[in-house]
C-alpha cells in the first residue's frame, strides 16, 4: 500500500488568495533558549493552504465542517480531469460535459489544471491571477448526486480577477437557495503532482474547530 499526500504543509510561505492576510507563525516557547518546551502561535485565517470549503462559507442554511459525520470526508470513488487552464480562465460546464461518464457515479472529482506547478515558484501570481470555475460548471456538477466534494490545484475556485463568476460559484455548489439540502464541498490548494493510477480511497478529514465555515485539512490518497 502506497500512500500520496495531497496537501501542503501550512508555512510563513504558504501562497495567500488575493489580499488574505499572510499565515504567522511565531515560538512563544524554546528549548534552545532555555525553555522546558517548544510551543508556537498560529495565526491565520481559515481560508489559507489546503483547507474544505463547507457549505456555511456562502450559505447560510448550510452545515458548517464540524457538524458533518466523519465518513462524509471518506471517498472511494475518486475521478481525476486534465483540464489546462492558466492565468485567469474559467471552467465551464462545456469544459465538463465531455466528462459526463467519468464524473457519473464518482464521490470525490479531482481538477488538476497544471496551475499549481507554479505554486512555489510564482506565489504572488499563484494568489491573484489563478483559473476558477464559472457559475454553469456549478450547476452542471450539481446535477450528480453522488458527488460529495470537489479538489483543485490552484487557491479559490472563484479566479482572483472573476469574482462575480466565483461568487456565484461557491453559492450554487454550497446549495444556498435548495430546499433538498444538496451541496458538494469544495477543496482548495490541492497537491495533484501524483500519478492517480490505482488511487482506492481518498480521506480528506478536516481539522474541527466549531463555529467556522470552513476549515484546514490533511489529505492522502492510498494506492495499491
Amino acid at each position: 500500500m502506497k500512500r500520496l499526500v495531497l496537501s501542503y504543509p501550512l508555512s510563513v510561505h504558504t501562497p495567500v488568495y488575493r489580499d488574505n492576510p499572510p499565515v504567522e507563525i511565531r515560538q512563544q516557547f524554546s528549548i534552545q533558549k532555555g525553555d522546558l518546551f517548544n510551543q508556537f502561535f498560529i495565526t491565520t485565517i481559515n481560508h489559507n493552504g489546503t483547507h474544505i470549503d463547507g457549505p456555511w462559507h456562502f450559505n447560510p442554511q448550510g452545515k458548517k465542517l464540524s457538524e458533518l459525520p466523519i465518513d462524509y470526508f471518506v471517498f472511494t470513488r475518486m475521478t481525476i480531469l486534465d483540464i489546462p487552464k492558466t492565468d485567469d480562465e474559467l471552467i465551464t460546464k462545456e469544459d465538463l460535459e465531455s466528462f459526463a461518464n467519468q464524473i457519473a457515479g464518482s464521490d470525490l472529482l479531482l481538477v488538476r489544471t497544471g496551475f499549481g506547478n507554479i505554486r512555489d515558484s510564482d506565489p504572488v501570481r499563484y494568489g491573484n491571477r489563478n483559473p476558477g470555475f464559472s457559475a454553469s460548471a456549478a450547476k452542471y456538477l450539481m446535477v450528480f448526486d453522488s458527488l460529495r466534494a470537489i479538489g483543485i490545484d490552484f487557491p479559490s475556485a472563484s479566479a482572483a480577477q472573476r469574482l462575480d463568476e466565483g461568487i456565484l460559484f461557491h453559492q450554487i455548489i454550497l446549495g444556498k437557495g435548495r430546499m433538498d439540502g444538496h451541496f458538494i464541498l469544495i477543496i482548495e490548494d490541492m497537491n495533484l503532482k501524483h500519478d492517480f493510477s490505482e488511487v482506492d480511497i481518498v480521506y480528506a478529514i478536516p481539522l474541527f474547530i466549531e463555529g467556522i465555515d470552513s476549515s484546514f485539512s490533511t489529505i492522502f490518497a492510498e494506492k495499491r
